[in-house]
């Protein structure tokens, strides 16, 4: 018992020294590191264990004819208690409220809340901190190692809560572009629009709301090319398939209205049935199949003259067609009647164009007239034809069919008449020919029957009934 009671002298001593120099004011700092308190409470656990090992390497030496169950017995429960009374003086309610304040320092209560929230944070970190232990060294222990585990605990919330709280800040800007340009779009201002949507871009460069905006806008402002683009790009974006339908359809109507080819806007629509399963993008191809129109007379070569008419696929549509073999579209010549077709070769070109702006294909047709001896005459003898006998002017006029003969007296007095004719007789140059004048205003102002003589051509002359004329411009 005598070394038992210098051991605990001597540990009196050292406690005192201790708490010493815990008290003098030039071994304190103004601010306590939690750390540093932990290793002092680790070397003061190693000295405890150092002294008592050598309490019990002198008490084997000093009574070493004393049996190992008579030292056993010279650590008794006093020498335990002021073991553990020792450990705990060293780390006093100072020591641990440091510790606790300093790292409930480093989060906010804004962030402290956040993750103080959790359950299980809660359940683990009161569970290392107030789990009942009967050493006093394994409590202070374990609330020490609580109280760090809350502050790594809370600083990984602080990093969580700050960018939890960038990213709302970012939403709520995004959020604020988009309505922006939503409004501008319903305002008919798309170049300020799409400023709006390049806004939203630059903060969030895959967002696809934006890029589906700036199609639409590009759209609205007839730049199909830059339109073309951003849905393209949309699509990429896009994974929903709901999304991509949206997508899809205003792509095909900025098409249409662009009035790509049709064999463009069909290899879309297939597209957009392939991603998207949906069939009616297949069933809307027909929307845009204009049917061509025809040609009540059949290309080739005929005599005489001939006519042709164009017969629409639907009645609803519009026929343009053009003469000379070019390409029509919706600025050539409309159809409406009738197309008289001229001595010689004629290629007329047709297309159909529906209600929708789409246009069939062309359809074409070369005809070849050949001229008949009576087409030839005829020809040859219309227009207006005058002659002079001293003071009388005689006069014809020949327009398919249709005659007039009219004269002029001494006296200045014209007497005129008309009538329709036929020819009778024609050589085949269609240079000679004769008419039969019918349903005259006069039964003896014209004659009934009038023959004429072209020949020779290019001379502006023809002689009626033996008698010369001279061509009037």
């Amino acid at each position: 018992m005598k070394k038992t009671e210098a051991f605990t002298s001597q540990t009196d001593e050292t406690e005192q020294e201790d708490l010493q120099a815990k008290n003098d004011p030039e071994n304190n700092q103004t601010e306590t590191n939690p750390s540093d308190q932990v290793d002092e409470v680790q070397e003061a656990d190693q000295s405890t264990t150092e002294k008592i090992a050598d309490s019990q390497s002198d008490s084997d030496t000093g009574i070493s004819e004393t049996s190992d169950q008579e030292t056993a017995d010279s650590i008794d429960e006093e020498t335990a208690a002021l073991i553990n009374e020792e450990t705990e003086a060293l780390i006093s309610e100072e020591t641990e409220a440091l510790v606790i304040e300093t790292t409930a320092a480093l989060i906010s209560e804004e962030t402290e809340a956040l993750v103080m929230t959790d359950p299980y944070v809660i359940e683990r970190t009161e569970s290392l901190i107030t789990s009942p232990n009967k050493s006093g060294k394994s409590k202070k222990t374990a609330l020490i190692i609580g109280s760090l585990v809350l502050g790594m605990l809370l600083i990984g919330g602080s990093v969580v809560g700050y960018s939890a709280y960038e990213q709302k800040q970012l939403d709520e800007q995004i959020a604020a572009a988009m309505e922006t340009g939503s409004s501008l779009m319903a305002a008919g201002q798309y170049s300020d629009a799409i400023v709006a949507y390049e806004n939203v871009s630059a903060l969030d460069a895959d967002n696809t709301e934006a890029i589906y905006g700036k199609a639409m806008a590009y759209t609205a402002m007839g730049d199909y090319g830059n339109a073309r683009t951003y849905y393209e790009e949309a699509l990429k974006q896009s994974t929903e398939i709901e999304d991509m339908k949206v997508i899809y359809n205003s792509y095909i109507d900025s098409e249409v209205s662009a009035q790509v080819p049709e064999e463009s806007l069909f290899a879309l629509m297939e597209r957009a049935a392939k991603e998207t399963g949906d069939e009616a993008y297949i069933k809307r191809k027909g929307e845009f199949m204009v049917k061509a129109p025809g040609f009540n007379l059949n290309p080739g070569s005929y005599q005489g003259a001939q006519s042709v008419d164009i017969i629409k696929g639907d009645g609803a549509d519009r026929v343009f067609y053009t003469l000379d073999g070019s390409e029509p579209t919706t600025a050539s010549a409309e159809y409406v009647s009738t197309i008289a077709l001229n001595p010689g070769e004629t290629t007329v070109k047709a297309i159909e164009v529906g209600v929708n702006g789409y246009a069939s294909e062309t359809v074409t047709g070369t005809y070849f007239i050949e001229e008949t001896s009576e087409v030839k005459f005829e020809n040859n003898i219309s227009g207006s034809w005058s002659s002079r006998s001293g003071s009388y002017l005689y006069q014809y006029y020949f327009s398919d069919g249709y005659v007039t003969y009219s004269y002029t007296s001494s006296s200045g007095t014209t007497y005129s008449y008309s009538g329709n004719y036929t020819i009778t007789g024609v050589n085949q140059n269609g240079t000679i020919g004769t008419l039969s004048v019918f349903n005259t205003s006069s039964s003896y102002g014209i004659s009934s029957t009038i023959n004429i003589n072209c020949e020779p051509l290019g001379d502006n002359m023809i002689s009626i009934n033996n008698k010369g004329y001279s061509y009037n411009p």
